[in-house]
């Protein structure tokens, strides 16, 4: 069963003109359940639990969109090298490890 996730980014850094800065937000589905994943890799302890969050979000959303557009010539030379960089990750090495 597919999970639906709503994403708000919303520029909260400082203006000097003192306006509220952009924002976009998007829809998506996926079919891990993320706050899974996000729970699993902060236990992992390979980053702050923020950048963790950022990294599994970031890395479905791209994972989702090259899934969706594998046929493209711009994915061509990235793809091989994303499908080992998530085979070394979901093997539960850690940087270092992987390396090595």
């Amino acid at each position: 069963m597919p999970h639906a996730y709503a994403i708000e980014v919303t520029d909260i850094s400082p203006r000097t003109d003192d306006r509220v800065g952009p924002s976009y937000d998007f829809t998506f589905t996926n079919h891990d359940d993320l706050n899974e994943i996000v729970a699993r890799f902060q236990r992992r302890d390979l980053f702050d639990h923020n950048e963790s969050k950022a990294f599994v979000t970031g890395l479905k959303l791209l994972g989702g969109v090259m899934l969706n557009h594998r046929a493209e010539p711009l994915f061509a030379e990235f793809a091989p090298a994303f499908k080992q960089f998530m085979k070394t990750l979901k093997s539960g090495a850690k940087p270092q490890e992987a390396q090595a």
